[in-house]
Formats: C-alpha cells, structure tokens, sequence
C-alpha cells in the first residue's frame, strides 16, 4: 500500500491542537493550587529536561523497534497522563505527570522521522513544510477554544480529559494508517529479524540503542546543531519573554497580546506551507544549504532589531511578520540538513538530538531572558535575540558542503 502523508498530517496537527487546549493554562491551574513562580518554572524547566535526555533515546529506541511501535507507545502514555492530570490536585503529582510526559512525548518528532523514511528525498521540503504548517494551525485554533473551555467550573479538568480522547483518535490513526515499511532482504530474513526485535529484553534494547548512538560521527553535524541552538535559543528568549514585553510596552490587554500570537501562527503556517516552493524558486541550487541559513538569520536579526526599536505597536507587528516566516523556514531547513546527512537507519536518533537542542533552549532561556530582565529592564531581552541571530550569520557563512553520513568501523 502507498504511502499518505495526510495521515501524518493528521496526528501532527491532533497532537498540537490537543495541547494548545491545555497547556497555555496549566500555570494558571499551578497557581490555583499554591504553586509560586519559581515552581511554575520549575515545572517547565523539569519538562524541558526530560525531553532533552530522552530524545535521542526514543529517537534511536524507534531505529530499533520501528516507528509505528513506539508512536503508539508515546501516544498512550500521553493519554493516559493527561487524564491524570485532569484528576489529581497534588503538586507533586502533577511534577511526576509532568517528567511522565517529557520523557515519552515525542509525537512531533516521530512524525517527522516517518515522514523522512517514507517520502523521497525531493520531496521531503515540501512535506516538512506542509507538516510545520498544520502543526503551527493547530495552535492557532486551540488556545480560542480552551480559552473559553476554561471559564467553566472544573475547566482545566475538561480540557485534560478533552486531550486525553484526541490522543485517543491519534492512537487510533497511528495503528491503522502509520505502518511501518517492509524490511528488505528474504521473507525468512525478514521473519527472524522482527522476531528478534520483538523479544529483545529491556537491557538488551538499551544497550543497542547505546551503540546505535555512539556509531554516529556526531562531528558532522556540528555547524547544524549551533544553528539549531542559536535559533532555538533566541527564538525561547523572546517567546518567554513575549507578555510582558507587549503588554508593558504597548500597554494593552492580555487577550489582544493574545491575538497577536494567533497571528504569528498564522504567518507560520503560511510560511511552512510555502517553504517547498521557495526552495525550488530561488534554492534549487543551494546543496549545501548555506544560503538558505544565511538569508533566514539575517532576515531574523533584522527583525529583532525592528522589534526592539517599533514606538507603536503596529510597528511592532510589521516587524513579526518577517521574523516568524524566517524562523519557521529555518527550522525546516535545519531539520532537511540533518536528513540528507544521515542514513535512513539513524534518522530516528538524530531527529531526536535535534530536537533536544531545542529543549536545551527551552530549559536555558527562561533563566536568560529573567537575567536580562532583571539587571536592563523587560525589552532588554531582545538585545540578546540580536546578538544571538547575529552569531547565526556567522555560522550560516561557515556551513559545509553536505557529505553523506559515514558509520564508525570497528
């Protein structure tokens, strides 16, 4: 049977919206239950990390035991913890839910890797980028609705439990439409290959996962991960700092500061659903990806710079338009670096390492933006998404020509 990207589609943008609805709300049910600040951080930090340590392992785990497997894994405990969530009014509960979640959810990054082994390579721009889209439309529409979700009594419960039944739909999509493709070689060869892999032991996977990883010449992929770090990094400054920069400099309300997020993924789904036919229009020649990186920072650092100057909130926004289009292109060009630089058997763990980069910057970010804030005041913080960018100009100039991934012999 061939294979459709739609269905992956759909669990990407099921997955997104199913979080929307509740997330954004999860520091207001922290409060209602005694949490300070430093807890609510905390909590995202706790989340962040999680995530940063089990990626490559879920990534590489997903190598090993096929992605269908796993996704399906991911995606039960994920319901199962959400129902919890909506439950327990314990603190300490919640945390445990919380390092649940971070250390299985993966979904996006699953997608991903099914969509890199399925797709051919000419075609992955475009999908990656129609994928990004409907991801970046899914938080468009679910803050609107857990918004108003949210104001009955018992809210936040209805919206974990609302959650919880879209993973179930995502559950039920994955089995019968995201099958893993047939193993290559005899039918016998095949037969006693998923035999072994199905009885493998716990330690006897981990320990193949351990190898798996440190067969990868990671050094190849150096100029890709600065670039994700540096874009992941100034991206999370000024999110965690977004609020309080708008609301306090432009002096208007929550729920306008609101609209102006839904707008920025509305300009992201535009932007991803674009993205193949940019590079086919102006980078069809750009192998190495250099020009692409080099044209989306200086994009990205110019409008920082707009953004810490704008006196009007219109201003403001004129500058987000170019930042959020850029940003959202790089972030698929830097996930289509990585696939052409691996081989098919290691896509899942470097998919998933890429994506711990962006969870080292969700986990310093918050710390940096709170620094800056509180030693030069809230826009200060931008200050350093400027430089940050900046720095990713300089790296973009020294992207290398790809190379096809090579294995470690013993």
């Amino acid at each position: 049977m061939k294979f459709n990207p739609t269905w992956v589609y759909v669990v990407s943008f099921v997955d997104l919206f199913a979080v929307s609805l509740s997330i954004p709300l999860l520091s207001t049910h922290l409060r209602a239950l005694g949490a300070s600040h430093i807890v609510i951080g905390f909590f995202s930090s706790l989340y962040a990390g999680t995530q940063l340590i089990s990626g490559p392992i879920i990534g590489s785990w997903s190598d090993q035991k096929g992605r269908q497997a796993i996704l399906l894994i991911s995606l039960t405990i994920s319901a199962i913890s959400y129902i919890f969530l909506g439950i327990v009014k314990s603190l300490w509960v919640i945390l445990i839910i919380r390092a649940g979640l971070g250390t299985f959810k993966h979904i996006q990054v699953l997608a991903r890797t099914i969509v890199a082994d399925r797709v051919l390579p000419e075609e992955q721009s475009k999908i990656s980028g129609r994928l990004t889209a409907l991801s970046s439309a899914g938080f468009i529409v679910g803050p609107a609705i857990g918004g108003h979700l949210a104001e009955l009594e018992h809210g936040f419960s209805y919206l974990c439990y609302c959650t919880a039944l879209l993973f179930a739909v995502n559950i039920g999509t994955t089995y019968f439409f995201l099958y893993d493709p047939p193993e290559t070689g005899s039918p016998d060869e095949t037969k006693t290959s998923l035999k072994k892999k199905q009885y493998l032991n716990i330690r006897e996977q981990m320990l193949c996962i351990v190898r798996h990883l440190v067969n990868v010449d990671w050094i190849i992929y150096g100029d890709v991960f600065a670039l994700k770090f540096l874009m992941a990094v100034s991206n999370a400054i000024f999110t965690s700092n977004y609020f309080a920069n708008v609301q306090e400099t432009y002096n208007i309300s929550p729920r306008w500061a609101g609209y102006t997020i839904s707008f920025q993924g509305l300009i992201a789904s535009l932007a991803g659903l674009l993205a193949g036919w940019i590079d086919q229009k102006f980078y069809k020649n750009d192998l190495s990806f250099q020009q692409r990186n080099l044209h989306g920072f200086i994009i990205i650092t110019i409008s920082y710079v707009g953004l810490f100057t704008a006196p009007t909130l219109h201003l403001f926004m004129l500058s987000i338009i170019p930042l959020t289009a850029a940003s959202s292109l790089v972030r698929i060009v830097g996930m289509d670096m990585v696939l052409k630089r691996c081989s098919p058997t290691q896509r899942g763990s470097l998919v998933g390492t890429s994506n711990s980069i962006s969870n080292i910057a969700r986990f310093v970010a918050p710390l940096l933006a709170g620094l800056m804030g509180d030693l030069y005041g809230t826009r200060s913080a931008t200050l350093l998404c400027i430089l940050l960018s900046s720095l990713g100009i300089i790296v973009s100039l020294m992207v290398r020509q790809y190379k096809p991934m090579q294995l470690k012999v013993d």
